[in-house]
């Protein structure tokens, strides 16, 4: 008998800045590292994962239907410390405005085996992802090596038809302390973005915009950045001089482009120029955006010789010019243009309400208020208003444009989000949010979040389970309607609607998923979800400990055994004491209350307790500092000012809006998840001390002996205390 998990949960969430709800309904909450969506015009929504899976949703019945999958060069869970392809996979997607009628649709993403990122279009056949059918615009070259990232890769289409995608500078950005990368040394091309972002015959750092023709290929429309036949210029460019222009978004009325700036990671101002920002782009006409020569509201950077240190002068916004040994473009470039908004870890003094911490900025669709419309997420007021968001601050605020398209007010809109990842408005009026995942790369749990203006109307309940070829579901409602049952079966790319009612015994043969829909009198609805296919399943690990029937006692020695086909180098076993409690949490966990500050103060974001994202699982750093007697003020001090080389070199960004009481409270909680358990890492085969006896444990219990590997499945044994 298996219980089915709930796909769809509607929440009526209140508005930060106003009394009014907006309802938040969730599907799809198993995708595996999301990275665009697309909403079709018969309401289904399409999506793509990061390492190759392109997805249908079906939000009326919740069905989710693997539609194709492309091979890409992606980060794999096999190798995931792996410098290599750290952001490569399907990078975006967007349908053709002519999708109903020719069900085109336009991925971009990284070539299986050639050094390029590629824009190629597809069409559906049979609701099929037709790879036969693949049309190639054309290549943007790319290094994948040594910690290289910034891909971008958002695609969308204007009003006019013209299609615009995002790409990064396809740059290391460790190398140069948080400030410009601007590493003419021979061999260090790869943390240079001079040759790419600032470079006008290079189409990495930019945003391209182009006319795609019948037959497949395309045309360069007017008013691009460099007319067609420019000397050392890609004719493609609309706006250069871009580190990562991850998120975008086109208004749909005015035609104007705008883009989320993922900015770099230096926390104070220095010689070399300025601290970092986050900034969030708006381009009326094609220009350069200054990176990597200026930043934010036009603050330069001076041009850095990185072999001798030498720092050069500053670079003049109205004039910047590219030095580089490695331009194969223009030397003077475009004047550049400042950000519309821009922000730094800390507090912004000119956009207050952005807050301060971690950062990631994306832009979102420009609202307009229309009563002519089935949902209008906003009031009349907010007519006109861009919706930004903040992958790391989990937060989407309202910039209110003026009639000329300037910034009149920023304000907060909605919180409490789960890595926000693109963000787009159907022809409904309804906005569709694609959530990543709690963790950095390798999520199972992304979702599609649905944003509607509350009605007061509570959606039904529901759940379903299984016995044999016999299905049962119990719906309630909270409004007290009876909801109505149905029931939906995945075959294939396809459903087929399979019966009514409370209970439903015919075969289930041939199929993936069954579903429960339960409908209310005003058509709020709720999914239960019955799997029928199990997935595979990594390899699994096999751990062999030699005690007999002897109890294990602190601070003696357990001789383990772990067979597979996993790399010793790579193997970790751990054992952690449970007390006798009758309770246990599964694993390490927080105290409630310090879980809520770290939940507050975005940790999440970049760390797990258990798991390695893009930061340390806070285990190993609980394990790996537990015999220090200086680690609390040390790492306090580091949660203050951020840092990088302890764990990797992706810098960790200061944790401004901790205070410092705060801020030790979260170490000393963080250090204490070390009590009770020992590890030995790097070998197969050996003996294991167990942790000493914690303060005011007595004893009894058990250990429980686990061995992990990447790309494994973990062995766990429990074994008695004494």
């Amino acid at each position: 008998m298996r219980t089915a998990a709930l796909q769809t949960l509607a929440l009526a969430l209140p508005l930060v800045s106003s009394a009014a709800e907006i309802e938040s309904t969730f599907f799809a909450p198993t995708l595996k590292d999301p990275i665009e969506l697309a909403p079709a015009p018969d309401g289904d929504i399409y999506i793509v994962e990061r390492e190759g899976r392109v997805l249908r949703l079906r939000p009326a019945t919740g069905g989710l239907f693997e539609i194709g999958h492309l091979e890409v060069t992606a980060l794999r869970s096999n190798d995931r410390d792996s410098n290599w392809a750290r952001e490569d996979g399907i990078l975006g997607l967007t349908l053709d405005p002519g999708f109903a009628k020719n069900q085109r649709l336009y991925i971009y993403y990284s070539h299986p085996k050639e050094l390029l990122n590629r824009l190629s279009r597809f069409e559906l056949k049979d609701g099929k992802l037709d790879l036969t059918s693949e049309k190639v615009l054309f290549d943007v070259k790319t290094d994948r090596r040594d910690r290289v990232c910034h891909h971008g890769g958002s695609l969308a289409f204007g009003p006019d038809g013209l299609l615009y995608l995002s790409t990064g500078d396809n740059t290391n950005p460790f190398e140069s302390d948080g400030f410009a990368p601007q590493d003419d040394r021979d061999g260090h091309d790869n943390a240079n973005s001079m040759r790419s972002a600032g470079n006008t015959n290079d189409l990495r750092g930019k945003v391209l915009r182009i006319r795609p023709t019948e037959s497949g290929g395309y045309e360069i429309p007017p008013g691009n950045l460099f007319p067609p036949g420019t000397a050392k210029t890609r004719p493609e460019i609309y706006t250069m001089g871009l580190r990562n222009p991850y998120r975008l978004s086109i208004d749909q009325k005015a035609n104007i482009l705008y883009w989320g700036e993922v900015g770099p990671d230096a926390s104070n101002n220095g010689p070399k120029g300025p601290r970092g920002h986050d900034e969030v782009n708006q381009a009326k006409k094609a220009g350069n955006f200054g990176w990597p020569f200026v930043i934010a509201n036009n603050k330069p950077y001076a041009i850095t010789d990185f072999a001798t240190g030498k720092v050069g002068p500053m670079t003049d916004p109205a004039a910047p010019k590219n030095p580089s040994k490695l331009n194969t473009g223009l030397v003077d470039l475009p004047p550049a243009n400042p950000a519309f908004i821009w922000y730094p870890y800390a507090k912004s003094e000119e956009f207050p309400a952005v807050g301060e911490g971690g950062r990631n900025a994306m832009a979102g669709p420009v609202f307009y208020y229309d009563s002519s419309r089935k949902y209008n997420l906003l009031g009349k007021g907010d007519d006109h208003t861009l919706l930004t968001y903040d992958w790391i601050r989990n937060k989407m605020w309202k910039a209110k444009l003026g009639p000329n398209e300037e910034l009149v007010s920023l304000t907060t809109l909605m919180d409490g989000f789960t890595h926000p990842m693109d963000l787009e408005m159907a022809a409904d009026g309804t906005l569709w949010m694609l959530e990543y995942g709690t963790e950095w790369y390798f999520n199972n749990d992304g979702r599609v979040r649905r944003l509607r203006p509350a009605d007061g109307n509570k959606p039904p309940e529901i759940t379903a389970k299984r016995e044999g070829e016999t299905f049962t579901a119990t719906a309630k409602d909270p409004d007290g309607d009876t909801p109505q049952v149905d029931w939906w079966l995945t075959e294939g790319v396809n459903e087929r609607k399979i019966g009514t009612g409370p209970a439903l015994a015919v075969s289930t043969a041939g199929g993936s998923e069954l579903r429960a829909v339960a409908t209310d009198a005003k058509g709020a609805t709720a999914i239960a979800r019955i799997p029928l296919v199990e997935e595979a399943a990594a390899p699994a690990l096999e751990l062999e400990v030699a005690t007999g029937d002897a109890k294990q006692g602190f601070g003696e020695e357990l001789a383990f055994k772990v067979t597979g086909q996993a790399d010793p180098a790579k193997t970790v076993v751990r054992a952690r004491y449970i007390p006798p409690t009758g309770h246990d949490a599964g694993g390490p966990q927080f105290p409630g209350d310090i879980e809520k500050l770290v939940v507050a103060k975005a940790c999440f974001a970049c760390h797990q307790i258990e798991k390695t994202s893009v930061g340390p699982a806070y285990l190993d750093v609980a394990m790996k500092y537990r015999s220090d007697s200086g680690a609390l003020s040390r790492l306090q001090a580091k949660v203050k000012t951020g840092g990088a080389g302890v764990w990797g070199e992706i810098p960790m960004p200061p944790q401004v809006a901790a205070s410092d009481a705060e801020a030790e409270q979260i170490i000393k909680a963080i250090l204490n998840l070390s009590t009770g358990i020992a590890e030995t890492r790097g070998t197969a085969q050996g003996n294991l001390k167990l942790a000493a006896q914690p303060a005011g444990v007595d004893g009894g219990g058990a250990w429980e002996i686990t061995a992990e590997s990447p790309g494994y499945r973990a062995a766990r044994k429990r074994i008695p205390a004494k």
